[in-house]
């Protein structure tokens, strides 16, 4: 058992490190966020001041009443998974930003930002189909052709 937990602990130690390479753009959450009533998007604003201030566990704890009542919400999902990513949860990020993207309502940015955690987690595959997507749509090309160039350095 203690050799587990000497195995893992440099797991532990790095999560935070990788997500700061992962740029939260409010900008493009907004079109998604218009679609939550005022009461809960006081609830969003709240979680928003909490994760600028660091403080993601409990903005974490306000998202997460959200994605209850707004599952479909794809912002929603991407605030969720930006505040696991600066807890060092990963793989919590990936499954949030893989429903962000299949909610719908989302954009590009929701596009580009699965492609870059699942860059993060080391799923390629995932990583190449979503760059494809923000692409396509071509509103991000200078962010697609950073992140084009990172998974190229991987």
């Amino acid at each position: 058992m203690r050799y587990l937990f000497l195995l893992a602990a440099p797991l532990l130690l790095a999560g935070p490190a990788a997500s700061a390479t992962v740029d939260l753009r409010l900008d493009r959450l907004s079109p998604a966020l218009k679609l939550v009533n005022e009461q809960d998007r006081r609830v969003v604003d709240t979680a928003i001041q909490l994760i600028q201030r660091g403080e993601n566990s409990l903005a974490l704890a306000q998202l997460a009443a959200l994605t209850k009542s707004h599952p479909e919400n794809s912002s929603v999902r991407v605030l969720t998974a930006y505040a696991m990513l600066q807890l060092g949860n990963l793989l919590g990020a990936f499954e949030e930003a893989k429903k962000a993207e299949s909610s719908g309502n989302g954009n590009s940015y929701t596009c580009w930002f699965l492609a870059k955690v699942a860059l993060l987690t080391g799923d390629k595959d995932v990583c190449k189909r979503e760059l494809k997507h923000v692409k396509k749509m071509g509103d991000m090309a200078a962010d697609a052709q950073a992140l084009d160039k990172e998974v190229k350095q991987k």
